[in-house]
């Protein structure tokens, strides 16, 4: 786990990584963007509904949960955003360190928009569904981020390593090879989910993760054998 991590890391530089780091960055200021107009707005509007201490704290409160409800939901931005690049990432990272496999399969805009919105409504169902057990575990230190990552991890291991290993194998030799190291993915998924919650570094998050799993999912392949 650790080793492909490093890899992932160690490729950064090279320039079809370098490409989609641009891109992802661009992706995640338009999103951190858009929370933020939404925040300002939702400022301006509480304020008018009292004055003084009231409206403040009202205006105030209602923009640290807009904050809130971006930091849940990033990753399941940076999993949209990792989807429109991830081929070209995949393509660099088995080029590189896999040489002589098979031409992978190519996934159009169609269907990667396909499997990413839905990936994206899931994520967002499953945080909003658990945003009250996460106010709860606020009296537990630490627990609500706990769930959070089992929560996300599960969801981003499962995605990305089927992203990964659709490009090479059908789909039931995709969920045959994922439910036998069903550990390890999720695992991964975890790891995923943790680079995009980590501040600036969350900004290459898709493109790092893409690069990633690619390893895992090599990895996991070729223990399985033929």
């Amino acid at each position: 786990m650790f080793s492909a991590l490093a890899r992932a890391f160690a490729q950064l530089p090279e320039p079809p990584l370098v490409r989609a780091v641009a891109l992802s960055v661009v992706g995640a200021v338009l999103a951190i963007l858009a929370a933020a107009v939404l925040a300002w707005m939702l400022i301006f509007e509480l304020s008018i509904l009292g004055d003084g201490f009231l409206g403040g704290a009202l205006a105030w409160t209602g923009a640290a949960a807009v904050a809130a409800l971006a930091f849940l939901f990033y990753p399941s931005t940076a999993m949209l955003i990792a989807g429109f690049f991830f081929d070209s990432v995949a393509d660099a990272v088995e080029a590189r360190h896999y040489p002589g496999l098979p031409p992978a399969r190519r996934r159009g805009i169609g269907e990667t928009l396909a499997s990413a919105l839905p990936l994206l409504g899931v994520t967002l169902a499953i945080n909003i569904v658990l945003l009250p057990v996460y106010l709860l575990a606020l009296v537990v230190p630490g627990l609500s981020a706990v769930l959070f990552y089992l929560a996300n991890g599960y969801v981003f291991g499962r995605e990305f390593f089927e992203a990964a290993a659709g490009r090479h194998l059908d789909r039931q030799a995709v969920r045959d090879l994922r439910k036998s190291r069903r550990g390890t993915v999720f695992l991964a998924g975890v790891a995923i989910t943790v680079l995009t919650t980590v501040p600036i570094l969350n900004l290459a998050a898709p493109v790092i993760a893409s690069a990633f799993i690619v390893h895992v999912f090599q990895r996991l392949r070729a223990e399985a054998g033929p």
